[in-house]
């Protein structure tokens, strides 16, 4: 699957639901009238929206880090968050298993379009540890919303460690865009090799790669490279 043409399907349908909030949104202001039917049409175009940017985000990174497996779920979870949704606002007598089921799968989705986006700068080798630690810090808040939803917890102690938590979750989420800016700044700043480069002194006679995780090789600077083997001539 070319998750390049999902992920732009994903952008038209994401401008197409949003037009279709606002001309609902405008034809309530000038009729005056916003009743039960406007209100569910607005819900289910936002939950649309807000599902198709999920997914978008996990297309993404699949796209960039091909790691296909990880991206799915993320984008079949999005979809069954926005079903459930739509189910709720349409239908009837939802239980209170329903609903927290909607919500689980709400926070899932959320937290999986989170952690894809974190992991689509391609930082420096010092910073990318700040990846990984910054998705343990999204899940770990993932989950303590989830035991507050089906645990019932009342404790006020809980829910204070959940809110520091989350501000954890933000100051890591600036640190990796700082991060990648600040690589991004640093590749711009790159002097560009000159015309005799190639033949000068400082030019490494040796370049030593190491395989990254997802298939590509990174030399001691931080510098990724693609790598194709070429087969050796026959010796005549």
């Amino acid at each position: 699957m070319n998750y390049t043409v999902v992920r732009k399907l994903l952008l038209k349908v994401s401008i197409a639901v949003l037009s279709l909030t606002a001309l609902v949104a405008i034809l309530a202001v000038l009729g005056g009238k916003f009743g039960d039917t406007q209100f569910k049409v607005l819900v289910t175009t936002f939950s649309i929206t807000a599902g198709s940017i999920g997914a978008m985000s996990c297309a993404a990174f699949i796209e960039k880090r091909k790691a296909k497996a990880i991206g799915v779920i993320g984008i079949l979870v999005a979809g069954v968050a926005v079903a459930l949704v739509i189910v709720s606002v349409w239908g009837r007598n939802c239980g209170d298993e329903y609903w927290k089921t909607t919500v689980t799968f709400i926070v899932l989705a959320i937290a999986f379009a989170h952690a894809c986006l974190l992991y689509l700068p391609t930082l420096a080798a010092s910073y990318r540890w700040t990846q990984p630690a910054s998705t343990f810090l999204i899940g770990l808040l993932a989950l303590q919303i989830l035991v507050a939803v089906w645990g019932k917890i009342d404790d006020e102690g809980y829910y204070r460690s959940m809110a520091a938590l989350s501000v954890l979750v933000v100051l890591a989420t600036l640190v990796v865009t700082i991060c990648g800016r600040l690589g991004a700044k640093a590749d711009n700043n790159r002097p560009e090799p000159g015309p005799d480069a190639a033949g000068s002194s400082e030019t490494p006679e040796q370049l030593v790669l190491h395989r990254l995780s997802n298939g590509t090789f990174e030399d001691q600077l931080g510098g990724q490279y693609q790598v194709t083997r070429i087969e050796a001539q026959p010796s005549r």
